[in-house]
């Protein structure tokens, strides 16, 4: 019983894990909108609204249609189910995307600067990955645990290169990192490493070779390239001329790499619980099949037993009601069983043929007296016959003498 009722809450729950993870795709591709846009508005903000002003609407169109798609999303999936903690964090990402048209206008009308703009987008992203890290709260599996943290850990870098992008995009657009910008620039390609060096931790060796051969290539070192630029503009004192425009064409390039990465994440991650989930419902159907036939297996035994045991002894104490009764002529059921009732069974014989005994004694006793006392009245007759004899001639001598006193 133990055993199906486990076998059940792990099927359930790795339902409630795929159901999650196919929720985890939608976000992260609005997540990966969201960067984008962060970033062209990092290079329209700094450059006083002359670059990217061709771009950043169909941008913000893609972004829109993104999360359209999460709210058909949201609004079909059953969040109650999972618990309040996924309730409250769904909501809290939903109440800071609504924000994002507000914040729009502020950068169109140039009412807000890079820090500020980047601040809304990085903590609603944040936001956003917060529902997919709930996952991680749903699962006692420690495959799926696993697959969670690296797919987690590997968003949560994959930001970072979002907000480099920004950062980059303000510094380069600008002609020159500022030391607020510079800090956070060079903060946030330690962080990717550090989360990277957390999702080798838990990938999969597949998905570790997957990641070396995907983000690799030109587009890689000219990113890295650029970033050695940035680094050392404090030293230099320039930026060698690289527009914004580019250091954002290049790091998203790389960033697209990175993109296919998280998909291939996602679709193991919601795989490895389907796969999970079916195995473990298997597993539940079987055993409880499996603990039915016992219940019945048990449920006939049970019944042959009990049977076996009442029957008997139901007839035993018929029986010896009956010879309590002083039927001593009933038959004790049972006595050729080699079993605990057949014990009793040869006890109460025991007591049946002593009781036989005991009556026929009594008989035997009463046969005694009847002929002790025939004999007493026989000699009494007996002797009354001899004494009326005995009288009857005394008598008659008397009465001769008599006869013969009166004569003479």
């Amino acid at each position: 019983g133990f055993a199906v009722i486990d076998k059940y809450q792990a099927s359930a729950e790795m339902d409630k894990v795929a159901e999650l993870g196919r929720v985890a795709p939608v976000i992260s591709a609005l997540v990966h909108e969201m960067q984008k846009e962060r970033g062209m508005s990092a290079v329209f903000i700094s450059s006083k609204g002359k670059k990217f002003t061709q771009q950043l609407p169909p941008q913000k169109a893609d972004t829109n249609k993104r999360r359209a798609a999460l709210a058909e999303t949201f609004k079909a999936f059953d969040a109650a189910s999972f618990g309040d903690v996924i309730v409250g964090t769904i909501e809290t990402a939903q109440n800071a995307v609504k924000a994002l048209d507000s914040k729009r206008a502020q950068v169109t009308g140039l009412e807000i600067t890079v820090p500020q703009m980047a601040k809304y987008y990085t903590t609603t992203i944040a936001k956003l990955l917060g529902v997919v890290e709930a996952i991680a709260q749903l699962s006692s599996n420690n495959e799926v645990s696993k697959i969670i943290t690296a797919y987690t850990s590997f968003l949560q870098s994959k930001e970072r290169s979002g907000i480099e992008r920004a950062m980059g995009a303000g510094g380069f657009g600008a002609g020159k990192f500022s030391p607020d910008v510079y800090r956070k620039f060079v903060r946030l390609i330690a962080m990717q490493d550090t989360y990277l060096s957390r999702f080798a931790l838990y990938a999969s060796a597949d998905e570790k070779a997957y990641l070396k051969s995907t983000v690799s290539g030109p587009v890689v070192d000219e990113v890295n390239r650029l970033r050695k630029i940035a680094m050392d503009s404090p030293t230099t004192g320039s930026t060698q001329g690289v527009t914004g425009g580019h250091w954002f064409k290049s790091i998203t390039a790389k960033i697209d790499l990175l993109k296919k990465v998280e998909d291939k994440i996602a679709t193991d991650l919601e795989g490895t619980a389907a796969s999970i989930a079916s195995s473990s419902f298997e597993a539940f159907v079987m055993l409880a099949v499996i603990t039915a036939a016992l219940l019945a297996a048990t449920a006939a035994l049970v019944f042959f037993i009990v049977r076996g045991i009442t029957q008997p002894v139901a007839a035993m104490t018929s029986a010896m009601e009956e010879l309590a009764g002083g039927n001593l002529e009933i038959d004790i059921p049972a006595q050729d069983r080699s079993d605990e009732i057949g014990e009793m069974a040869q006890a109460v014989q025991v007591f049946k043929e002593n009781a036989l005994k005991v009556k026929e004694m009594q008989a035997e006793q009463e046969a005694a007296e009847v002929r002790a006392q025939e004999e007493k009245v026989a000699a009494m007759n007996e002797l009354a016959d001899q004494f009326e004899s005995t009288v009857g001639g005394v008598v008659e001598a008397v009465a001769s003498a008599s006869t013969e006193m009166q004569s003479s």
